[in-house]
């Protein structure tokens, strides 16, 4: 079982679930899911992050497997309901792409944010990284380039102490950018049938803006919003836009 937070309405038919991305704990997705106020919204700590306990996954699809095994045990419990649309950052997003190309969970739709079907082709920044002891890694040294051309610097100082507040230990986050790099399932996004919708910045450096591209381009009828000159915090840099676009996406898929 991951540990989990909630927020929303409880008494909502819709359950929104939250997944972080790499270095992240629930705590950073937190001030996302609070924006969707009229859904039932569940945050997970991934595997081995924050509450959650277990040993660090070295691949995507364990992650997903965790997932999956959680929210079905949540819904005998009536935490979750059976209307399930999963909303995954960056990481997160890989994971949520896996899930629903696996089918072990009857979704409702999929939002990947920051993210896409292939991060090994699509992520520079964290190939640059390989060479780099795992020692020798600290999350604060790649803060700096979750930003867009144009952020205020206020928005940087928010954001950035946001992220480093509610991080793992480095040497997980240093496990979790190597998890993303190796994930590449995107032919079999051509598969994926529920509604589903991409969200990037085009000033992405961590992950290229191509990646949301190439997905949306396999993932029949999909939706691709790319937000102008934000980078790979843009759920963070422009969150009333993202909310909205989400929040009609949303009603599409119910």
């Amino acid at each position: 079982m991951l540990a989990y937070e909630k927020a929303g309405r409880k008494d909502s038919e819709v359950t929104l679930v939250f997944l972080h991305g790499s270095t992240m704990t629930k705590e950073g997705m937190l001030p996302l899911a609070k924006e969707f106020v009229d859904y039932n919204c569940v945050v997970f700590d991934l595997t081995a992050h924050g509450q959650s306990e277990g040993e660090e996954p070295e691949e995507v699809r364990v992650f997903a497997e965790d997932v999956e095994n959680t929210i079905k045990e949540l819904q005998k419990q009536k935490v979750v309901t059976e209307k399930i649309i999963l909303l995954g950052y960056s990481m997160g997003g890989a994971i949520t792409c896996e899930i629903a190309i696996r089918k072990n969970l009857e979704l409702a739709g999929i939002v990947l944010l920051s993210s896409g079907g292939d991060l090994k082709h699509h992520t520079p920044l964290i190939d640059d990284l390989k060479a780099m002891p795992v020692e020798k890694f600290r999350t604060e040294d790649i803060l700096g380039t979750l930003f867009g051309t144009d952020t205020p610097e206020a928005d940087v100082e928010r954001i950035t102490e946001l992220f480093a507040s509610t991080k793992v230990a480095d040497v997980i986050g240093y496990g979790d950018l190597m998890a993303s790099n190796r994930y590449d399932n995107l032919e079999a996004c051509r598969e994926i049938s529920i509604p589903a919708m991409m969200v990037h910045g085009n000033n992405d450096r961590i992950v290229l803006p191509t990646a949301a591209v190439e997905t949306w381009k396999r993932i029949e009828g999909s939706q691709l919003l790319m937000i102008p000159n934000k980078g790979h915090g843009a759920i963070y840099e422009d969150t009333a836009l993202v909310r909205d676009k989400v929040l009609s996406f949303l009603k599409m898929c119910l």
